[in-house]
């Protein structure tokens, strides 16, 4: 029985990884590919197996008529292969994160996430509500109860917070990185052998996606290497006791405290070995082992939330970010059709980010789970290892992308064994194969040195470069400028775009931000504009504002159209003239404006030391100075006449002017 189910299952998902990228993604949506381009990728991957198939024949033919022994694969000590393989991905990761990330954060998440850590850094577990709100709030952050807190669990927050206590918050996940070559060797030495165990490693550490996921300060890495804790605990001794089951139990709990959907997708593939292996009463002692960091984690949802089973998502934006398919946060039909086009679009892009290869990441891997021979419980946990995440993450309706599938990652590790396996076993059978004319071991060791090198010569610099100049305004530390300067205390004032400044003085009128966010996504902004400005002169309660926002998006006639053209491509106007107030808003998108929400997290808790980022709100500033009465203020936005220009700092000569009239100097 577990024989039949594990050949199916990984013959289901080998034909499900040559397939799904082949689906009509435009035509079943009716909307553009989410992309990467795929077209491209193909030609070149055509030709990349074209040359390295020529290599590997021209090398098997050559070494049969030269009559080579036997190849040999470098000999070294397996465990020190795995530390030597760890501590060159950690360096590796570190150095991305210095180079092609300037050990800044590149998405919300990650800000929200420093942001939580600092305050835990703090000894707190939530900061005080910031005054005036809309200076101060970025997404994925609410105001509860509590203070204001990130809308994450904590796991990942607190590994942070403990990089930040000894200044080294960007080297955190670099480490888990390199902790996580060797917990890839054990596990699978444990299930596979010593063998496997090495090529998994190797293979873990050449996979650029890991490198550059690692270089990141995203939850995923952290999930994804407490998950790898919990299954070594579970399948890299001989003989599993309750000791073993305990401390994964508790390594599964702190999976699911950094990411609930990854904790169940960890959980998945050992239920399956609970019932492969007649283990079923293990779940009490898993249970156990996570009871520890329920309570934790239940006790603090309490306090910020208001119940222990409340998770920071739900609280910031209701019931539509659950599983399912229905009408997602932002106002839009989460559908079957969508969630199959998400899982292709993700299986694309796993063929392109998980290696830097002149072939597709996952070929390998799909031939073998078509040919190979799966049959025991080990390739049956495996396999539901691979299908958990993707199966768990096609009923939730956001796919995300930095820097790759990143929604996918805890199922990389059961990706890397399985094409150790799949190696392990190719290697196999051409050492078994003798002809007289074609060494099949030669021409496959050919084969794989050439995809490695090629890959990490060739193409893994491109990507780095690639990542190194994008987004080259959020790779700036004005925070180091101020220090330079000899400045440790200051106000300084970002400009956003007239979109954000919207949002966010809806936010401190108290309108539930994903109202806001759909409300953005569907409605007229100078509307919008009129409507936080009615609701903050007292013409309008904060009920009274829910109701407009929401008659505002069941009202019919013509929908705004997006501004593609404009800096702000989110901008949405009807078209016709456009009120002068509203024009004036347009008009300092166009004097330029900067990213403030990526500079928020390095305030200090209670923003009242240190150099405080405060978003510049213009008329309205007065408000925020009174609150820093004679604290010198300055600006960090493009120069003048410059809007394309990356922002740069100025000392605000007269703090009470200010708009952009105001005076500043060099």
């Amino acid at each position: 029985m577990t024989r039949r189910v594990a050949r199916g299952l990984w013959l289901a998902i080998g034909a499900m990884l040559i397939i799904l990228p082949a689906l009509p993604l435009q035509y079943w949506t009716g909307a553009p590919d989410a992309g990467p381009a795929w077209q491209p990728n193909l030609v070149a991957w055509g030709l990349g197996l074209l040359v390295i198939l020529v290599v590997a024949l021209a090398a098997g033919r050559l070494a049969a008529g030269l009559r080579l022994r036997k190849v040999r694969l470098p000999s070294l000590p397996p465990r020190r292969w795995a530390m030597a393989l760890a501590v060159l991905l950690a360096g590796l990761a570190a150095t991305a994160m210095l180079d092609a990330f300037a050990r800044n954060p590149h998405l919300i998440d990650e800000v929200a996430q420093l942001f939580q850590s600092r305050i835990f850094a703090a000894g707190r577990i939530a900061a005080p509500v910031p005054e005036p709100p809309e200076f101060f709030l970025v997404a994925q952050t609410l105001i509860s109860d509590a203070g204001w807190v990130s809308q994450y669990p904590p796991g990942q927050s607190l590994l942070l917070a403990v990089g930040m206590l000894l200044g080294l918050e960007w080297l955190v996940n670099p480490i888990l990185g390199g902790i996580s070559v060797l917990l890839v060797f054990y596990l699978a030495r444990g299930m596979f052998g010593i063998k496997v165990g090495v090529a998994a490693c190797l293979l873990w550490a050449a996979s650029s996606w890991v490198l550059f996921m690692s270089a990141t300060y995203m939850n995923h890495v952290g999930a994804t290497t407490l998950a790898l804790g919990a299954w070594t605990a579970l399948w890299a001794p001989r003989r599993c006791n309750r000791w073993h089951v305990l401390v994964a139990g508790f390594l599964l709990g702190a999976t699911a405290a950094t990411r609930p959907l990854d904790g169940v997708a960890c959980a998945l593939p050992m239920l399956v070995w609970m019932v492969a292996r007649r283990r079923v009463t293990s779940a009490a002692w898993l249970a156990l082992g996570m009871l520890p960091v329920a309570i934790m984690w239940g006790y603090l949802n309490w306090q910020l939330f208001g119940s222990p089973i409340t998770l920071g998502y739900s609280a910031h934006y209701g019931s539509d970010v659950g599983l399912g398919f229905h009408m997602d946060p932002w106002g839009h039909p989460y559908t079957p059709l969508i969630a199959v086009s998400n899982v292709a679009t993700a299986v694309r892009r796993l063929h392109i980010y998980f290696y830097e290869w002149p072939i597709p990441a996952l070929l390998p891997l799909a031939l073998w789970g078509v040919l190979g021979r799966q049959w025991s419980w080990k390739d049956l946990v495996m396999g539901a290892g691979v299908v958990a995440g993707p199966l768990l993450y096609f009923f939730y309706w956001h796919s995300g992308f930095y820097p790759g599938p990143r929604m996918y990652y805890i199922a990389a590790p059961f990706l890397v064994l399985a094409l150790a396996r799949g190696w392990h076993g190719a290697w196999r059978w051409s050492r078994r194969r003798s002809w007289r004319h074609f060494r099949a071991d030669v021409a496959l060791a050919s084969a794989a040195s050439v995809v490695l090198v090629w890959g990490s010569v060739g193409l893994l610099p491109r990507r780095w470069d690639a990542y190194r100049t994008q987004l080259p305004s959020m790779k700036l530390h004005p925070e180091r400028e101020m220090a330079r300067a000899g400045v440790h205390r200051a106000l300084v004032i970002v400009p956003e775009s007239w979109g954000s400044r919207i949002i966010a003085n809806l936010w401190g009128l108290g309108a539930p931000p994903g109202l806001v966010e759909r409300a953005y996504r569907r409605g007229d902004a100078c509307d919008l504009h009129h409507l936080a400005i009615r609701a903050r002169a007292g013409r309008l309660s904060e009920t009274a504002l829910v109701a407009a926002l929401e008659r505002m998006m069941d009202a019919t006639g013509p929908q705004p159209q997006s501004r593609p053209d404009w800096p702000d491509p989110s901008l949405r106007l009807r078209r016709g003239a456009v009120p002068a107030d509203c024009a004036a808003e347009m008009q300092r998108d166009l004097d330029g404006f900067t990213l403030y929400g990526s500079l928020a997290w390095r305030n200090a808790v209670g923003l009242k030391d240190g150099i405080v980022f405060a978003r510049d709100m213009h008329e309205r500033n007065g408000a925020l100075l009174a609150h820093y009465e004679g604290w010198p203020v300055w600006r960090y936005a493009p120069p003048p006449g410059q809007p394309q220009s990356e922002p740069v700092l100025r000392r605000v000569d007269h703090p009470l002017a200010a708009d952009l009239g105001m005076k500043v100097s060099r």
